[in-house]
């Protein structure tokens, strides 16, 4: 190649590099949807209890009036959340018209199609209540929330003693059998040896009414020791009016914490 090639090959050169299109930006999805990044369990608790007046029944199912919930001034990330706390508890109810049960205990919805509340739970599963008692804080309640759980332990299970029929004893004490969904069983067969009554509790925040709570009793199989376990929120929730409106979410994940 001649001096006066290479001199035209290198402007040649100079000149597709200087006009070489640079590759586009990755572009980032702006609808990637709410998230509850910088939301506490204590700021979420909290904003709950302003919700309360915004969740009504309509029939047997949950209503949220978003507007009201807005000219509130709460978050929509919150009333975005709120909704699918409340499609999951219609579909709690759902799942137990057609099952024929009571007790949701051990019920098990997938929360795929809830990503709010799969993040609220994720929040949940990590997060340790600090057990301070605070009366008039605003995510307190008389019957317990996430960030102020009653009781935030689970309950002892001491041993009664030993009964001709331990069965007879406990349905005279005031139990009855627990629905089938809460020990795991088929749903239309009520738990063998497991048993519930209903019950009030006071605890640091004030007086929860019956049958909110529950004592769990349990017999072996012989059918002659107790045991009972003493106050814990009642997972028969469709059987009693609830404190608040995400009650159902609440005890479903009381039992799963404790």
């Amino acid at each position: 190649m001649n001096t006066k090639n290479k001199f035209l090959f290198f402007m040649l050169v100079a000149v597709m590099l200087t006009t070489q299109v640079a590759p586009a930006p990755v572009q980032v999805s702006a609808a990637q949807g709410p998230s509850l990044r910088g939301y506490t369990v204590e700021t979420i608790s909290a904003e709950f209890r302003r919700l309360d007046p915004f969740v009504t029944f309509k029939g047997e199912y949950q209503v949220l009036d978003v507007a009201g919930a807005r000219s509130a001034g709460i978050a929509d990330v919150i009333i975005t959340l709120a909704q699918d706390v409340v499609e999951y508890q219609n579909r709690m109810r759902e799942v137990v018209k057609a099952q024929d049960v009571k007790d949701v205990e051990e019920l098990d919805i997938p929360l795929t199609e809830y990503p709010l509340l799969a993040e609220f739970d994720a929040i949940l599963q990590d997060y340790k209540p600090s057990g301070q008692v605070e009366p008039l804080a605003p995510d307190t309640h008389p019957c317990g929330t996430y960030s102020h759980p009653v009781p935030n332990y689970t309950p002892p299970r001491p041993y009664i003693g030993w009964y001709t029929n331990a069965h007879n004893t406990l349905v005279s004490w005031g139990f009855h059998q627990t629905a089938g969904y809460a020990c795991g069983q088929d749903p239309f067969v009520p738990c063998e040896l497991d048993y519930t009554r209903g019950r009030g509790y006071s605890g640091p925040y004030g007086y929860c009414s019956s049958p909110r709570f529950r004592d769990q009793g349990s017999r072996n199989a012989g059918n002659h020791d107790i045991w009972i376990q003493y106050g814990e929120p009642n997972p028969e929730i469709f059987s009693y009016s609830w404190p608040y409106w995400d009650w159902g979410w609440y005890v479903q994940w009381w039992h799963d914490t404790y």
